[in-house]
């Protein structure tokens, strides 16, 4: 938290450094002018960025407070299971505006293309296992500065509404209990792990923030039949695959791109593209996944009270 915070700070220090004497500015040609507008409204995006991010640590942290102070009130001692606190994103995972990370290096990736361009990929699914089922796919390595916002994932007959789920970074789940038994909601995923505790009929658990890309796996501690599969994507690059397979990816800039496949169902697959500005092709061939036993949130078998 305190090297974001000097981060933000380090950010201001250099956008105010770029503010251009009065005596100087005038003497300057328009070209010159124009360079150092064009750096401040970089910064300012940066600097908008790094706010943002410091939310999302603030907000993880009161998500932990809430968590224990719940414990506490409810009776639980100093040895209970507390939730670990979310890691802090890893300057891979954070969201970025467009113009951001072109000049972070996507510029190199896109083999010399200004990054302006952007085109339309289309491609095909097909599953050596049978039925696709429900698959998405996505651009991985671009950042944007989409946000997140608060998806309710209900707990309705001992499962979990919806089940399949695709957000953008930085969202915030939060799980209303509709049923008449108490749920435990959990994950273990790397950057993402959380442990609601005990959740009671007619309440909402506090919110979780998701703040690494990739697969999250949701369980109930309770229920081992009670599973949602969240995809945390990392731009608005994504769709979900066409029943027959096939798929259009549009706004996709110029560039070699990574394009992943990703489905509860199947095992996941990437490819390297090259995006042209009359657009690029893809075919994916995956096995169907069936899905595997797992345990609770200690690592452990699921008791007798499995229903």
């Amino acid at each position: 938290m305190r090297s974001m915070i000097r981060a933000f700070g380090w950010a201001a220090a250099c956008a105010l450094a770029l503010v251009p004497d009065p005596v100087v500015a005038a003497t300057d040609t328009a070209a010159d002018v124009a360079r150092l507008q064009s750096e401040m409204e970089r910064l300012k995006q940066e600097l908008a960025d790094q706010r943002q991010l410091i939310l999302q640590l603030m907000q993880a942290e009161q998500q932990r407070y809430d968590v224990v102070l719940k414990m506490l009130r409810s009776g639980g001692g100093a040895g209970a299971d507390l939730p670990p606190l979310p890691p802090p994103p890893s300057p891979s995972s954070i969201a970025m505006s467009p113009k951001s990370a072109s000049s972070a290096g996507d510029a190199g990736k896109d083999g010399g293309a200004s990054g302006h361009e952007a085109a339309t990929v289309t491609g095909k699914v097909r599953s050596s296992g049978g039925a696709i089922g429900e698959a998405y796919v996505y651009i991985d390595g671009l950042r944007s500065s989409a946000r997140g916002h608060t998806i309710e994932v209900k707990q309705r007959d001992k499962q979990f509404a919806p089940r399949v789920l695709v957000v953008p970074l930085g969202t915030k789940l939060v799980f209303p209990n509709a049923d008449t038994v108490i749920h435990n909601v959990f994950s273990t995923a790397p950057g993402n792990s959380f442990d609601l505790g005990s959740v009671k009929r007619g309440e909402t658990s506090p919110p979780v923030v998701l703040l690494k890309p990739g697969p999250v796996e949701i369980f109930c501690n309770i229920h081992s039949k009670m599973r949602a599969d969240v995809l945390v994507v990392p731009n608005n690059h994504w769709t979900r695959v066409a029943a027959d397979g096939s798929f259009s990816l549009s706004g996709v800039p110029v560039g070699s791109r990574k394009i992943v496949l990703w489905s509860p169902t199947l095992k996941p697959i990437s490819q390297q593209v090259d995006v042209t500005p009359k657009g690029g092709t893809v075919t994916f061939t995956s096995e169907a996944m069936s899905a595997r036993p797992h345990l609770n949130k200690r690592g452990q078998a699921y008791g007798s009270y499995d229903e």
